[in-house]
């Protein structure tokens, strides 16, 4: 993918690649829900995962706020529980949706935003003393 300059004074460049044919269909099916065409599309899902305040980093930043005021009133109540178990969904999707380089962008912007840290989603140990596995997405066991 070369970018070519698409004036001389112009801030916008022409991204060209080759796609295999059935990913191009589905993309086509997708702008056409969204009516809009390929491009035109694909401009909308790049500008929303590279922009500060995309959706996703929202979504996030709402389902920190829940989990710590719930948190603060009981560390192990259901609703605590609940929560945490919004952001592992939240967590996951991001990774099967994009990866884990871009998830870990989208996690990181959204706990700068909210300004605080992401619990851990691995499943409560029998005791409950801790959560159970390795959670590299999370600032700490809570």
């Amino acid at each position: 993918m070369s970018p070519k300059s698409s004036s001389p004074d112009s801030e916008t460049v022409i991204v060209s690649f080759r796609a295999p044919i059935e990913i191009a269909k589905q993309l086509d099916n997708l702008a056409r829900g969204d009516q809009r065409n390929r491009a035109n599309f694909i401009l909308k899902m790049l500008s929303a995962i590279t922009s500060k305040q995309e959706p996703l980093v929202q979504n996030g930043v709402f389902l920190l706020k829940a989990f710590h005021e719930f948190r603060a009133k009981d560390p192990i109540s259901r609703e605590t529980e609940y929560w945490r178990g919004q952001i592992a969904g939240w967590k996951r999707t991001l990774v099967a949706s994009y990866g884990a380089d871009i998830a870990e962008q989208i996690i990181l912007r959204a706990r700068e935003v909210a300004k605080l840290p992401v619990p851990h989603s691995g499943t409560l140990s029998p005791d409950g003393s801790g959560y159970e596995g390795w959670d590299s997405f999370s600032d700490r066991e809570f």
